[in-house]
């Protein structure tokens, strides 16, 4: 299906061979470079870019800084989830991975899957999307590319961005991807599909398309209650950055979900939640009676402030609840480094059907903090929010994520600079857990061995190691999924980013 808002193709298709510079010299469209246009303007992008040159890794590898303190708990030894698939020449940023996300199967917690960035361009998307699946609890894994997507996978597409995976009833699993040009404004979000846990995918799916308003950061999530009316139903959220006629600038963001009702067969027209002004970072979830749940974050109409939306569906998502506040966001981000800093995560209960979020926020200390609040009645009303990182309020800490396991035992997930006793580049990843539903947290747990250096990541728009980080809940434990740059390049004479994993003790 193919999403148009507006019947001005015409129109647009002049406004792109027209250079964003001038109307009097033609030149080809890029993509690029009308993210960046639109950024001057204020229009904010989760995969946004600047001009290159600004940014670049370290040629030396700095002593890493000695630690600040020892954690009582601990994961098991991390392990590397990836190899470098693709070949790494003609790239400008050969080797990197970036922004992972991970989900279990709730039918069988020793079966994980995995997807990530391949190969990263500085301006937006990457070479490929790499899947990988674990059938024995994530001691060794088994990776491939994700097919049909980009032109390196036998897709026709130039770029790929934005994985996320997650598990459906019967073994199914589905990997939602961003599918983008860089030579033509033609975008769309496609979702794959295995029907054999994550060993074979079929062709993807396509959602949406269009050559007129782009589609960003898309999120899915599968109905897998054997009780639910839904059962199986798939959802798919993300906003749509609505161009105007010239195709140059845009005018609106509006935040739109659609489902399958044939197990990714087949997707219905999207339904509109929000029209509007920014809306970005959409997560729908489902709880234990089918009801379909969305955060994201998004500004209101008469200030410039985020705040965290609200919306759910009774009936399938056939219909949306009407959309409200219930936080403010009050993220400053941290310098150098591109964090995803406005984008919630967002978990539910299985169980008991709490509801959790976190997101890094500046409200305690002038400096991002991971920020929890929680939910027992089904988003009618929330906790106060409090902040649940333990490092030291001038050290930033970032890229949450939050999941839930079979013991009811909340995780929260975060990247840190605690470590540096400069504050700036020295990175480990964290791990805090609550036994009593998020009323209080344990001690800080770290998951990387060895403090990493985030200069070695890839770089968009800052040191860039994703929007978003995989945490999972199995029965009794936590498994996170993480980049960082311990290991040294076979080819490159550095270090690279690579995909890491961990398990809760």
């Amino acid at each position: 299906m193919q999403i148009q808002l507006r019947s001005v193709l015409g129109l647009l298709l002049l406004g792109l061979s027209t250079s964003l510079a001038g109307a009097d010299e033609a030149k080809e469209f890029s993509r690029s470079a009308w993210i960046e246009h639109n950024r001057q303007r204020g229009v904010e992008f989760s995969g946004g870019v600047i001009p290159r040159g600004d940014w670049r890794p370290a040629t030396g590898d700095e002593a890493f800084a000695p630690l600040a303190k020892i954690s009582v708990a601990r994961t098991t030894r991390p392990r590397r989830v990836n190899r470098d698939l693709l070949d790494m020449e003609d790239h400008p940023q050969p080797g990197t991975q970036a922004e992972p996300y991970l989900h279990v199967n709730p039918a069988d917690f020793k079966h994980l899957i995995a997807g990530w960035q391949e190969n990263r361009f500085e301006d937006g998307g990457a070479q490929a999307l790499n899947v990988a699946v674990s059938f024995n609890g994530g001691r060794t894994w088994s990776e491939s590319v994700l097919p049909g997507l980009t032109l390196v996978s036998g897709g026709p597409w130039e770029r790929a961005s934005d994985p996320w995976v997650e598990f459906g009833p019967d073994g199914y699993v589905y990997f939602a991807s961003l599918l983008i040009n860089e030579s033509n404004p033609d975008n769309a979000i496609a979702v794959s599909r295995s029907t054999d846990g994550g060993r074979t995918w079929e062709d993807p799916v396509e959602v949406a398309s269009s050559p007129i308003d782009f589609n960003d950061k898309e999120a899915l999530t599968i109905d897998t209650y054997p009780d639910s009316p839904y059962r199986g139903r798939v959802y798919v959220a993300w906003d749509i950055n609505v161009s105007d006629a010239t195709g140059q600038n845009v005018i609106g963001q509006d935040l739109v979900v659609a489902r399958s009702q044939d197990r990714g067969e087949s997707y219905k027209n999207p339904r509109l939640v929000r029209r509007g002004s920014d809306n970005i970072g959409a997560i729908p979830r489902v709880g234990p009676d089918g009801t379909v749940y969305l955060i994201w974050s998004g500004k209101r109409f008469d200030d410039n402030n985020w705040f965290i939306y609200f919306s759910r569906s009774r009936n399938g998502g056939r219909r949306w609840s009407r959309p409200r506040i219930i936080a403010f966001l009050a993220t400053v981000g941290v310098p150098d480094i591109r964090c995803g800093d406005i984008l919630p995560a967002f978990s539910i209960d299985p169980i008991s059907g709490d509801q959790y979020v976190v997101w890094q926020d500046g409200r305690w200390s002038g400096v991002d903090q991971i920020t929890f609040m929680y939910s027992r009645d089904n988003g009618q009303t929330w906790s106060d929010p409090q902040s649940v990182s333990a490092a030291p309020l001038d050290a930033a800490t970032f890229t949450p994520s939050v999941a839930v396991n079979g013991l009811g035992q909340v995780a929260v997930s975060y990247y840190s600079l605690e470590n540096d006793p400069a504050r700036a580049f020295l990175v480990d990843r964290y791990l805090r857990i609550s036994n009593d539903g998020g009323e209080s947290f344990g001690p800080a747990i770290r998951a990387t061995r060895r403090t990493f250096n985030i200069r070695f990541a890839a770089v968009a728009r800052g040191y860039f190691l994703g929007d978003y980080v995989g945490l999972a809940g199995t029965d009794e434990q936590f498994h996170l999924l993480w980049v960082d740059t311990r290991r040294r390049s076979p080819t490159l004479g550095s270090r690279q980013p690579d995909v890491w994993t961990a398990r809760s003790r």
